[in-house]
């Protein structure tokens, strides 16, 4: 019975067969699937940040860098704190086997995303809450008008329903949104030259 073959030995073979790869960018791609495995098992649970780090102790600082690069490119702003840990905690377990140690500066970026994530939250919440007081203290605000035909429905919506509705709340988020997004990505670009 024969072996089958990964997608990546297949491509392997391909490209030896036509020798475009020289051997540095052999071992660039051997090395990205093996991160790759490493990392499922990590986001999966099967491997400890400790665990990777053995797993990727006395690796080439090539190899290091892109397991790294691969944990900052996982990261986005709706990450939950779970799974924005973890990868914390990856990406700085990663540093500490590299000579040239950057782990105060990365750590420090990496906590300045959290802040902004808390901040989104926070700012989020205050205008959440204000608007709905002000839709409480407002009946009108939580009536909602359809023409149906010639009739004109009125419908009472709950304090949550008129929020959705809102013209500023929806304002609000598209901006508030913007923003953040926009910080997080400027901060996730900082964190890619730091490492």
């Amino acid at each position: 019975m024969t072996r089958i073959k990964t997608a990546l030995e297949i491509a392997l073979e391909k490209a030896n067969e036509i020798n475009i790869l020289n051997p540095e960018e052999k071992e660039k791609i051997k090395a990205e699937g093996k991160i790759k495995s490493l990392l499922a098992k990590y986001y999966k649970g099967s491997l400890s940040s400790i665990d990777l780090w053995q797993k990727l102790k006395g690796n080439k600082p090539f190899i290091l860098r892109e397991a790294q690069l691969i944990l900052i490119n996982s990261l986005n702003f709706n990450n939950t704190q779970y799974e924005y840990q973890m990868r914390k905690d990856a990406i700085l377990a990663i540093e500490t086997l590299k000579e040239g140690q950057n782990t105060s500066t990365i750590e420090s970026t990496l906590n300045e995303i959290n802040l902004l994530k808390k901040e989104y939250r926070k700012k989020k919440e205050e205008t959440e809450n204000i608007l709905k007081k002000e839709i409480k203290k407002n009946p009108q605000a939580r009536l909602k008008t359809a023409k149906q035909g010639n009739k004109l429905i009125i419908t009472q919506l709950s304090v949550e329903e008129a929020l959705q509705e809102n013209v500023q709340w929806k304002n609000f988020i598209a901006k508030h949104e913007e923003k953040y997004v926009k910080e997080f990505r400027e901060v996730i670009e900082r964190l890619k030259k730091e490492i």
